[in-house]
Parts: C-alpha cells; sequence; structure tokens
C-alpha cells in the first residue's frame, strides 16, 4: 500500500495551476501588455513628431574621363537605362520618355508592380554646362513630398569629381519616417548607382572634336589652296 502513495505524491497536481490561472489573473496580464503597446504606440509618435521631415544623402566618386563626358552623360535621360540600379530590379517596368531627353524640360515615367520600383516620374529642372544637373522626382500619387537629385561636377586632374545627391522634403508622416531612415533605404542603392555610372562614362569612346563652323584647321587649309590654283588659272 506504500508505493501507489507515493506514486501519487508524485503526480503533478494540474488542478492546483489551473484555479491559480483564473479569469483576473490573465486580465492583469492582458492589461499590462496593452499599456506597454500604448506607451511604445505614444514614444513612436512623439519621435515622429520630432522629425523635420528634411533628408539628404549623397556618394561621390572620380571618374576617369574628362568633364565634357562625363556632362554629357548624366546630362542625358536616353542614357541613365544604362547604369541606373532601378532599371535592373524588375524588368517588366514600362517606362515612357519624353521627346527630348537631353538639357532641361527632359523627362520620363515609369510603372511598375514590385515595391522597390513602383509608378513616378523624373524631370530635367537644368543643367549648367560641365558643371551641374538638377532633376526632381515624383513617387506614385501617395507620397506628396518634394524629392530632388542632382549632379555635382567638378574637374579633377584629367579625371571628373562627380558627386550624386538626394533631397527629400516631406509632410506626411509615413513620408517622414521614410525621410529619416534615407541612408539606409536609398544608400546601398546610391553605392550601387554611382559605381555602375563611373564604369559606363569610362567604357564609352571619348568624343570626337568639332571645330568652329564644323570644319577642322587641315580642311580650311586644303580649302584655300584649291582657290588660290582655280584664281591662277
Amino acid at each position: 500500500m506504500t508505493i501507489p502513495q507515493f506514486e501519487l505524491l508524485l503526480k503533478p497536481n494540474f488542478s492546483y495551476f489551473s484555479i491559480s490561472l483564473s479569469t483576473t489573473y490573465i486580465m492583469k496580464v492582458l492589461k499590462i501588455i496593452g499599456i506597454v503597446v500604448l506607451v511604445i504606440l505614444l514614444a513612436a509618435a512623439g519621435w515622429v513628431m520630432t522629425l523635420s521631415g528634411e533628408s539628404h544623402l549623397e556618394r561621390t566618386v572620380t571618374v576617369n574621363a574628362s568633364v565634357e563626358k562625363v556632362y554629357a552623360t548624366v546630362n542625358d535621360f536616353g542614357q541613365i537605362k544604362h547604369w541606373s540600379p532601378w532599371f535592373k530590379i524588375d524588368p517588366e517596368t514600362v517606362y515612357t520618355y519624353s521627346d527630348n531627353l537631353v538639357g532641361a524640360g527632359a523627362n520620363y515615367s515609369w510603372t511598375s508592380e514590385h515595391p522597390d520600383v513602383g509608378t513616378g516620374s523624373q524631370d530635367l529642372l537644368s543643367s549648367q554646362e560641365n558643371s551641374n544637373v538638377k532633376t526632381k522626382m515624383v513617387f506614385g500619387e501617395d507620397m506628396t513630398g518634394t524629392y530632388t537629385a542632382d549632379f555635382i561636377l567638378e574637374a579633377d586632374g584629367e579625371g571628373t569629381r562627380l558627386t550624386w545627391t538626394f533631397n527629400g522634403k516631406a509632410d506626411a508622416m509615413s513620408e517622414k519616417i521614410f525621410t529619416s531612415m534615407i541612408e539606409y533605404i536609398l544608400g546601398p542603392t546610391y553605392d550601387q548607382g554611382i559605381a555602375d555610372l563611373k564604369t559606363y562614362i569610362e567604357g564609352l569612346p571619348d568624343p570626337v572634336p568639332v571645330m568652329e563652323g564644323g570644319m577642322m584647321d587641315s580642311d580650311s587649309t586644303m580649302v584655300e589652296e584649291v582657290v588660290e590654283e582655280v584664281t591662277a588659272e
């Protein structure tokens, strides 16, 4: 008789735990969890309210090419597909281009189902020869902030110091969060983009210089000699 009694003592008393986990206890736990979640949400909202909505990102690289060659590339929306990282994300993206793709007034837009591409457009606002190119982007209908990207060029010996910037000014709360994390969101893409742009430009052939009037000095000399011969006859 002693052995069965000992075995009974070793069995866990599940009824005790069932009584302890009463409805009142569970409600207290849920209340504590709710308070913690509320505090976190209030803290997050307070943090967002302190955000200015302004952001700045830039990447710089030295391109082994003349300022003229670099400028001719970044001032031409027709060449952006050869180096822009966004063109590689979704091959199914549909692009629409303006008739003029070079200089101020150039524009292109895109439509994609990919979340990292979406829809939007980019306008070339202004360009200063061999110095800078200013553009403006619009991202879909939900993002109402102002976003610009510029190229700044400086001669660096026989090469060019090229800086690619991104500047944002957001008003909506969701966009403020986006701009506050711009380094993490766009930083890696900008790293890849400016590296690909450097490689692309350095692989392009150098432009052939054109003399004023479309005629080189040697051609002009030949014409003068022919005129002299005809006059002598």
